[in-house]
């Protein structure tokens, strides 16, 4: 085993009681005896811009873009020393969109969040789109559309280029490896998969759907 990619959503002190909630959540507690547990068995965390060929290594992510990332996942990350990637969907920030999967709850993180994550060393932003919707069911034109903006609207609220993208859902085609290599996106993941192993290196790359029991 090289390498494994884990995906993470929320951290939340208290985790919700609906099933399809709850599982998108694990609480600080619960992150940092994973990390040490990792730590002790000799893996190395790493930042997804400096992915090392040779393991045994994690690379921590998490999708959408929520205000506890910043508030609670973000000072633990901090003092642990470990480098994380924030896969941003760009209608999130600011609530200018509702997470419909929490209904009635403003969850995502602000601008001025999100630009202090940018100047943050151990923090890499990746584009998530605008509107998180599952790609393979959209045109090429629409996806285009989605993949382009996000990626556009996020680097010009931290001021840099965005080399990263996740698809929401996991979900992609053909059209969607296209556009991210027309856009210069360095790498893709999608949301399972397992570790990498000896030698391989595929695109999009594999995750570990990190779930606290």
């Amino acid at each position: 085993m090289e390498g494994e990619i884990w995906m993470l959503h929320r951290v939340a002190e208290e985790r919700s009681e609906p099933k399809e909630q709850r599982e998108l959540e694990v609480t600080p507690q619960w992150l940092e005896s994973e990390i040490n547990a990792y730590k002790q068995k000799g893996y190395r965390f790493v930042s997804l811009d400096d992915l090392p060929r040779r393991g045994p290594w994690v690379v921590v992510t998490f999708d959408d873009g929520y205000h506890d990332n910043y508030t609670l996942a973000y000072p633990l990350l901090k003092r642990l020393g470990v480098p994380f990637t924030i896969y941003v969907t760009t209608a999130l920030i600011d609530n200018q969109m509702e997470a419909w999967w929490y209904p009635g709850q403003a969850l995502g993180m602000s601008r001025d969040e999100l630009r202090t994550l940018a100047a943050e060393p151990l923090c890499t932003l990746g584009a998530h789109t605008v509107s998180h919707p599952q790609l393979d069911t959209l045109s090429r034109e629409q996806q285009l559309a989605e993949i382009e903006q996000s990626k556009r609207q996020l680097e010009e609220m931290i001021g840099r280029p965005v080399k990263h993208f996740s698809f929401p859902h996991g979900a992609h085609n053909s059209d969607t490896l296209d556009i991210c290599n027309e856009l210069k996106i360095n790498t893709t993941v999608k949301s399972w998969g397992g570790p990498l192993r000896r030698g391989e290196w595929p695109d999009p790359l594999p995750r570990i759907d990190k779930q606290q029991p």
